[in-house]
């Protein structure tokens, strides 16, 4: 069996005395919805009650943490075999550490004009809980006056809906919040060299200067072999945006900044949409309104949810399976045809798996790149390329991975 170890409140399960199946979630299903705590459900025949609720539940597969959380639901039922011998089924629920988010009070006493990072540094400090922050290093918010408090949850939700981001608990339990523009690349000290404004648009310390990094992560590319159904492609006018305002500063009313995309809405219609948000800058405003049209001003084909069997995966692949989080990269190659293309690059908002019978699956919920500013960088474009033999209608947020650029 692929399940190595589950322990419930610090105590070993003896799993070769008992019948049991696991199935765990992480993440969410699309790039639209909000933060979703993990959840796992173990579910035992055979055996005595192993716990109580709010007991530590952790859970290992291939010795790899996939599942740390606390139980919230204990079901027991009665059954008889066919012979009549009874037997229980008892199944423990269980949610990962984002859920602790949504008891805890933060905010009484505000906060002042300060850096995304050092918000979310701040929520998280107060809530005590384990936690990374992987944030926009540029974005300033504008001061919250003192209060009776706010969830953790909300006040950190309403951030990854006004910059951009979103929120994750792991395998292991620590929580991530993390900006979409992270996703894409990562951020590097600055130097002299690399600023391109005035110093006296930089409102921070020397040592809270970055650029972007020029590489992204590289992608888990899944052998086609090893999917268990062929992906199905979907396509919809829903989600398309071509007129954004975004609100920004303190005054009343906020002052806003307005962008659009005249193709779009000559092609789909005028679709306007207006973000309030606590950001500061207006330059930061102007960003959030460009990466939304980047992102929603056409239609775009998503693949549905993909699922791997991950028992069968060779060693090597397999332990980069185990190790994807939501924003890993996914490249799927050699899609049956036809479809819009032949190779699909996703980012990971969630997955589920499901271990019983010595069978483990997964289901992988995957993005456009895109609704994470993840298209490609020039340092990944081939030095060989000619500018002049590039299709000139390309637009760059349609260049998801180098080979769209090739002529």
């Amino acid at each position: 069996m692929t399940i190595t170890q589950v322990q419930i409140d610090g105590v070993t399960v003896n799993l070769s005395a008992i019948e049991y199946a696991v199935a765990i979630y992480h993440g969410r299903n699309d790039v639209t919805s909000l933060p979703t705590a993990s959840a796992a459900a173990f579910t035992t025949i055979g055996s005595t009650i192993l716990g109580e609720i709010g007991d530590d539940l952790t859970i290992q597969a291939y010795s790899v943490d996939r599942f740390t959380g606390k139980i919230t639901d204990i079901t027991i039922e009665h059954f008889h075999t066919t012979d009549g011998s009874p037997f229980a089924r008892i199944q423990y629920a269980a949610t990962g550490n984002l859920a602790d988010l949504g008891l805890l009070q933060v905010g009484t006493a505000g906060y002042v004009l300060e850096s995304l990072a050092d918000r979310v540094d701040e929520i998280f400090t107060e809530t005590g809980l384990t936690y990374t922050a992987l944030t926009d290093p540029y974005m300033i918010l504008n001061p919250v006056a003192a209060n009776n408090g706010t969830s953790a949850l909300q006040l950190l939700n309403d951030l990854g809906v006004q910059t951009g981001g979103t929120m994750y608990d792991t395998p292991s339990g620590d929580i991530v919040w993390e900006s979409y523009t992270r996703r894409g690349y990562t951020y590097n000290p600055a130097n002299w060299a690399a600023l391109t404004d005035a110093w006296s648009a930089y409102p921070y310390d020397w040592d809270n200067v970055y650029v972007a990094a020029s590489s992204a992560p590289t992608p888990v590319t899944l052998p086609n072999n090893d999917v268990v159904w062929e992906p199905i492609w979907k396509n919809n006018n829903q989600a398309i945006l071509n007129a954004v305002t975004v609100t920004y500063d303190d005054t009343n009313p906020q002052a806003t900044v307005y962008y659009e995309d005249l193709v779009s809405q000559a092609a789909y219609g005028y679709r306007a949409y207006t973000l309030t948000t606590t950001l500061a800058d207006g330059t930061d405003a102007y960003n959030r309104a460009t990466n939304i049209i980047t992102a929603q001003s056409v239609p775009r084909y998503d693949l549905s949810n993909i699922q791997v069997r991950v028992d069968l995966l060779t060693a090597p692949v397999q332990a980069q399976v185990l190790g994807l989080v939501m924003g890993s990269r996914v490249l799927l190659n050699d899609l049956p045809q036809p479809s819009p293309a032949t190779d699909y690059l996703g980012i990971v908002e969630g997955w589920g798996e499901q271990y019983a019978n010595g069978i483990h699956t997964m289901t992988i919920s995957l993005s456009d790149p895109r609704y994470s500013y993840a298209m490609a960088t020039w340092g990944s474009v081939s030095n060989t390329l000619i500018w002049g033999n590039v299709n000139a209608s390309i637009q760059w947020y349609d260049v998801v991975l180098p080979e769209d650029l090739e002529p």
